[in-house]
Order: C-alpha cells, then sequence, then structure tokens
C-alpha cells in the first residue's frame, strides 16, 4: 500500500475529534474563548442537549471582521506568537485549532464586532468551507451559533449520550467556570427553558451556595506554600458518607481534570465525604498545560507539593482560621472530640444512635439513624424475638462481653467465639439489601416529598428511568422535581443521600445491568453505616447481632471477604493448658 497525503476534510475530521468530543467540548472551546475576550457576561443556549444548537454569546472584546476567516483556520490565534510562549501561558486558550475543528465537524456562524468598529461581521461555514462572509450590525461582543454537531460523522453521533445527558455535561462545565469567575454572569438555556444562571457579583460563596445544594456550611482555607497558593472550599454531605468526593479543580483560572489533584484529596480525605472546589495558582513557568488538546489535563514541575498543599488544607477544616492564609508549615490541628482515656466513646458522637424498645421487645442496632422527617421509618429495628430482657443466655450461646479492642466474645458450648462486630454488621446489611434488590417489589413512601435542588434535578433527569425501574419515584412540579419514594431496601439511608450515590454509580457505570450496579452501591453504602469495631454493645445488642449473622447465606465472612468470627474450641484450650 502506497503513502499518500490525507485530503484536507478527512484529516480535519480527525484533528477535530480530539478537540471535539461532544457538545460539552465545544461548548468549552467557546467559553474560554469569551473569558480570554474579558467578557462581563456569557450566554449558553442549547437544543436538544446541543446536539441540535448551540449558541454562546458574550459582551467580550470581538473579532475584527477582516480577521474572522482567519478565526477558522487551523493555528492561528492572537495569544501566542513564538515558542517561548508555551513556556509562559497565561491564557486559557492558545493552540488556535477550536473554531476551525468545530467548523470542520458542525455548521458554524460567527457574529462579532469590535467595541470601536462601525459595523460588526457574520461569517458561515458549511461543510467546513466559508459560504458567506459580509458586514453586519451587532452589538460588541461575539455570538457563535454551531448546528448540526458530527451530522457528517454518523459514527461520532451515535455515541452521544440522550439530551439530558448531554446538557448535564454542559452545565458541569459551566457551572465551573462560574465558580472560577465569579465576577462574570452566566446563564445557560436548554429548549427555551432556564437552567442556570450567576449574577456577577463577585461572591464565590454565593456561587458555590448555589450549586452545591442546600446542605452543611461551606469552609474556607487558603495555603500558601513555597511554590503555590491554595484557597480551598468545602462543604461536607448530609446524610451518610458513601466515601465520594465531587471535586473541582482549578490551576492558574483553568478547569483541569487532573489525577494528581483527585488523588491528593482521595488520600488526604479518606474520612470527608463532600464538595471540594479547589484553586490553584502557580507560577506559569512551573505547569505544563500543553498537554493535550482539550487542555483539560496539566503536567506540575512539583507535584509533591500539590499533595502536602491538599493534606495541609484538610488537616485545617473546620478551625477558627478560615477565610485567612495558612502557612504550609503550619501544625496540623484536629478539631474532632477524642475521648478522655478509658471513656468509652459514644455511638453518638459519630452521628450513629442506639435505641431498645422495651415494651415491644425491638432493638436498633447502632447504625446510622435517620433524622429526616421524610421517612415513615426512622430506625432500623430487629426484632428480638421471645428474647428475655434479664436472661441474656440463649440455649445453644452464652455471651460473656467485649474485649477492649471491641471484640465481641461468646461461648457456644464447644469454645469460644470471637466476633468482629463491624465485619458481622457489614455481612448482615449486605445480605439484606442483596434480598431486597432482587425483588424491588416495595417502595418506601416519603411523609414530606423532597423538592430536590436544580443541580440534582439535572442529574436525575439524565438517569430518570433507571431510578424509577429501581424504586426511585419523582413528581414534576411548577418548583421543580420532587422525590416522592425510594427503594425499600432494609436498611435506613437518608433519601437524598441514598439518590445521589445512586446517581453517581450510573454516572460512573456506562456500561452493565443498572440494577445490579445500583444494589452493589447500596450495599457499600450500608458497609460504611456499620458499627464500628470499637462501638460498645449492651449484651442483648450483642445477642441480636449474632442472631442476624447467623441467618445469613454467608455468616463467616464480610462482603470483602474478612472472617466475621474466629472459634476457639475447647479441645484446643485443654491442648493449649496442657489438660490433654
Amino acid at each position: 500500500m502506497s503513502i499518500k497525503e490525507l485530503p484536507e476534510n478527512v484529516w480535519s475530521k480527525i484533528a477535530a475529534g480530539e478537540v471535539v468530543e461532544r457538545p460539552a467540548s465545544a461548548v468549552k472551546e467557546l467559553v474560554e474563548n469569551s473569558l480570554d475576550a474579558d467578557s462581563t457576561k456569557i450566554k449558553v443556549t442549547l437544543t436538544d442537549g446541543g446536539r441540535l444548537k448551540i449558541i454562546v454569546e458574550d459582551d467580550g472584546n470581538g473579532i475584527e471582521f477582516n480577521e474572522l476567516p482567519l478565526a477558522l483556520t487551523y493555528h492561528a490565534t492572537s495569544k501566542i506568537s513564538e515558542i517561548e510562549d508555551l513556556e509562559n501561558i497565561n491564557t486559557l486558550g492558545y493552540r488556535g485549532e477550536a473554531l476551525a475543528s468545530i467548523a470542520a465537524v458542525a455548521d458554524v456562524e460567527i457574529i462579532s464586532r469590535r467595541e470601536n468598529a462601525e459595523n460588526g461581521g457574520l461569517i458561515r461555514t458549511k461543510d467546513g468551507k466559508i459560504v458567506e462572509h459580509i458586514k453586519t450590525n451587532c452589538p460588541k461582543g461575539t455570538r457563535i451559533k454551531i448546528e448540526n454537531l458530527f451530522s457528517g460523522l454518523p459514527a461520532r453521533r451515535k455515541f452521544l449520550k440522550s439530551a439530558s445527558g448531554e446538557l448535564r455535561r454542559c452545565a458541569v462545565f459551566l457551572r465551573e467556570y462560574a465558580v472560577c469567575n465569579p465576577e462574570i454572569s452566566f446563564s445557560l438555556e436548554h429548549d427555551g427553558k432556564e437552567i442556570f444562571t450567576t449574577d456577577g457579583t463577585g461572591d464565590k460563596r454565593r456561587v458555590l451556595a448555589k450549586i452545591w445544594e442546600d446542605g452543611a456550611e461551606i469552609q474556607n482555607v487558603k495555603i500558601s506554600a513555597e511554590h503555590l497558593n491554595l484557597e480551598c472550599w468545602f462543604q461536607s454531605r448530609a446524610g451518610i458518607q458513601t466515601g465520594r468526593n465531587d471535586v473541582m479543580a482549578f490551576v492558574n483560572g483553568r478547569a483541569v481534570n487532573d489525577p494528581v489533584i483527585k488523588s491528593a484529596v482521595s488520600q488526604a480525605a479518606r474520612e470527608l465525604s463532600g464538595n471540594w472546589a479547589l484553586f490553584f495558582t502557580i507560577e506559569t513557568s512551573l505547569v505544563d498545560v500543553n498537554i493535550h488538546p482539550a487542555k483539560s489535563e496539566v503536567r506540575f514541575r512539583y507535584p509533591e507539593e500539590i499533595y502536602k498543599a491538599v493534606h495541609s488544607v484538610v488537616n485545617n477544616l473546620g478551625n477558627p482560621i478560615n477565610d485567612s492564609v495558612i502557612p504550609l508549615t503550619r501544625p496540623s490541628v484536629s478539631t474532632r472530640h477524642l475521648p478522655a482515656h478509658g471513656e468509652a466513646e459514644s455511638p453518638l458522637s459519630k452521628g450513629r444512635c442506639r435505641f431498645i424498645d422495651r415494651e415491644v421487645k425491638t432493638i436498633t442496632p447502632p447504625v446510622l439513624r435517620t433524622t429526616s422527617p421524610h421517612t415513615e421509618r426512622q430506625t432500623q429495628q430487629i426484632f428480638l424475638d421471645d428474647f428475655q430482657e434479664k436472661n441474656i443466655i440463649e440455649p445453644e450461646i452464652n455471651y460473656l462481653g467485649q474485649t477492649s479492642g471491641g471484640y465481641l466474645i461468646y461461648d457456644d458450648g464447644n469454645g469460644i467465639i470471637l466476633v468482629d462486630p463491624h465485619a458481622a454488621h457489614e455481612r448482615i446489611n449486605y445480605e439484606k439489601i442483596k434480598s431486597r434488590a432482587e425483588k424491588f417489589e416495595n417502595v418506601q413512601k416519603l411523609l414530606v416529598p423532597v423538592l430536590l435542588h436544580p443541580t440534582l434535578a439535572l442529574e436525575v433527569h439524565e438517569f430518570e428511568h433507571e431510578l424509577k425501574e429501581s424504586g426511585f419515584e419523582f413528581t414534576n412540579t411548577k418548583s421543580g422535581i420532587e422525590l416522592n419514594s425510594i427503594p425499600l431496601i432494609g436498611v435506613e439511608f437518608e433519601p437524598v443521600s441514598l439518590l445521589r450515590a445512586s446517581l453517581n454509580a450510573l454516572k460512573n457505570y456506562h456500561d452493565g445491568d443498572s440494577i445490579n450496579i445500583l444494589w452493589r452501591t447500596w450495599a457499600t453504602m450500608a458497609c460504611k453505616a456499620s458499627i464500628k469495631l470499637t462501638t460498645k454493645l449492651e449484651p442483648e445488642e450483642a445477642l441480636t447481632l449474632w442472631r442476624e449473622l447467623n441467618k445469613c447465606e454467608q455468616p463467616t465472612v464480610c462482603p470483602h471477604g474478612r472472617p466475621t468470627n474466629i472459634k476457639i474450641t475447647n479441645s484446643k484450650l485443654q491442648r493449649d493448658f496442657g489438660r490433654e
């Protein structure tokens, strides 16, 4: 096979595929151009999730009439001019290929006017070729319309998600830049409906509060180091902690999806779960943004400082030093209460409660108790059958006590059994959820429907079919989407926390049985809600735990494969004591 040069209409589409993967990619490139143009207002309008039409309007510097054709040419840019400029990139765009790439896979119309120009200009492309270039009256700034994205690339178009899925991706990106640029007014409209707006007042906390839903207080910590400054905003999640963090990361004003930063958060915040916004300011010569055409990846000259800064931020969250600059060398201070020597740690201090109803002889193991008024059952109750409160000896088991390390000790007549209460409770919760998940016949009605925050409602809309199939029920009202019911899965969770965790699972697993994915997610949540090894149990609770464990299909191991109990037989004890 002989070597030949590819035609322009082929290589241009190949190159465009690295820059424009979906509607959100096009929106990102256009909004970054608007930000580089010193805009104070940016409006994005989508039709069918951007698959049919995308319009981005700004009041920025605009483009000269004679330069409009050049703006649609590959490697034409006003932001760099020589190779040395790559060592000191101060703009979001610099490669000079965004508009040309978009024009290669869609029909494009640009209307733009410089502030002091008498007229503006209009330019249109079709199939990557300029078909019109005329002067026109228009306001200062730029308006770019993209239609029929990937219409000439059916292989690429078939991989696009639903309209709601593509809308969510566009909204995520726009919200990120709204947080990073609170002094700029942003708006997003979809199919004639307003989705998201900010007022451009410069109040970052206000923008975050709008994006992060109604929840815990938003905390702010600033860290200074030798080669970087870090500003961190954090909001813990209400309800059960799923261990998942949603991280927005920015480097010198650029939104990035960087594995170094995410790994640093994951390692440093093992006991924290919530929303993160991290703003790194680094000397431009110490960070390389020229890694990928999408410009979402960066390379750090001193990656170890990223880890140290994030660890320092985590150590200082919750301290009365918020909104002030902390040297990176500041000793970490923990605000968590630690029990005094000999003092048992209260289950309540960890967000769990223990409840015994002596009249009906029911017991709730010390799991996370739902305090939300939205659930009919506030506690998960395990019935004690005919157990007599004052008699802690059962026919086949005798509970002896709990070690200082937290392990439970039983005597079954044939030897001593040591039980890990956390592993045992994990197995119990796991099998309860698994059993319920195989049926999905029952739902738990909420006494008071929960009006979902617009950010969460947008995600629900994308996965509404899968959620309804698994037991969630919603109602569309004038105020927005309300959550009415959740799956009855055998373990009690705060409704919105359960919904959020389910959405995270569906977003991160694109293939496979959604029901299977969801019950595994819920089982993982149940593991995290299980009692801790250090939790002090009453005799009644210890016996109930033993009874429920022995009802399980696999009582000997937890869902992760660790043993739930270890038995030392009487014969082994006799041998060890030399009585044989």
